[in-house]
């Protein structure tokens, strides 16, 4: 009998033991942490996925770009058939006259003084040398605009084909040409080009400020000459009245019938 009662309390202990053991223990704030990661991580990855759409929709939206296509402006050269006598200034303009050769062939010859002009007043002379440096300055801003006009085509020729090249590449429907880093190569292809385009402009600008400095000089120059004119006579202007009629006055007491 005592037999029978220690086998079923041992037997009691091991089904004691063994349902404690299957037994799940939860901790509710690990549960909750533990849901809260989980709704983030659908979070990003929701977020993930619409970026994902919305970047392969855009590049399907993106593979037809030829209507964005623009042709390019041909640069037009200077006619010379029609004009026999200006003809070979106007071909410099066109492909260079680095030397000034055809503007000067096509300009009225400006002559050098001679000795005789060391025989005239230092007053006189000076006037004289600034009246013909501002023929010189006018020539020397000529002949370089002019050639400068013809680089400038030559140049917008190159650039032009930069562009094109540029623009076959921004256009090109395969998906190599809108990676990332292809992207920013060119972007920053275009910033080049732009700064190129800038320089060749400034350049010009340049030259025509020269122009109008040389134009200004000259109005300048015209005008200052009028005033001077102006205050000889006011200065001068009596005594030469006086010795006029003196001398007529005298020319005529001292005239005698031939």
């Amino acid at each position: 009998m005592a037999r029978r009662v220690c086998l079923l309390v041992l037997a009691l202990s091991l089904m004691t033991l063994s349902a404690s053991a299957q037994l799940v223990v939860i901790d509710p704030l690990e549960l909750e942490q533990t849901v809260l990661i989980a709704q983030r991580v659908q979070q990003v990855y929701d977020q993930l996925r619409a970026e994902y759409q919305l970047i392969v929709q855009m590049a399907q939206g993106l593979r037809n770009l030829n209507g964005y296509r623009i042709p390019p402006i041909a640069i037009t050269g200077l006619e010379t058939a029609p004009f026999e006598y200006g003809r070979p200034w106007i071909q410099g303009m066109n492909s260079g006259d680095a030397r000034g050769t055809a503007y000067l062939s096509t300009a009225v010859p400006l002559q050098r003084p001679d000795a005789s002009l060391d025989r005239v007043s230092a007053d006189a002379r000076r006037l004289f040398q600034n009246q013909y440096a501002t023929v010189e300055i006018s020539d020397s801003v000529a002949m370089l605009g002019g050639h400068q006009v013809a680089l400038i085509r030559e140049y917008h020729n190159r650039l032009q084909q930069a562009v094109q090249k540029l623009e076959d590449d921004v256009l090109n429907g395969s998906s190599d040409y809108h990676q990332m880093t292809a992207v920013l190569d060119k972007i920053s292809a275009g910033e080049l080009l732009e700064r190129r385009q800038d320089m060749a402009a400034n350049q010009l600008l340049s030259h025509a400020l020269e122009q109008l400095l040389a134009r200004t000089k000259r109005e300048r120059d015209t005008e200052a000459t009028t005033i001077n004119m102006q205050v000889t006579t006011w200065r001068d202007g009596r005594a030469a009245n006086n010795a006029f009629v003196a001398g007529t006055g005298d020319a005529l007491r001292t005239w005698r019938q031939p």
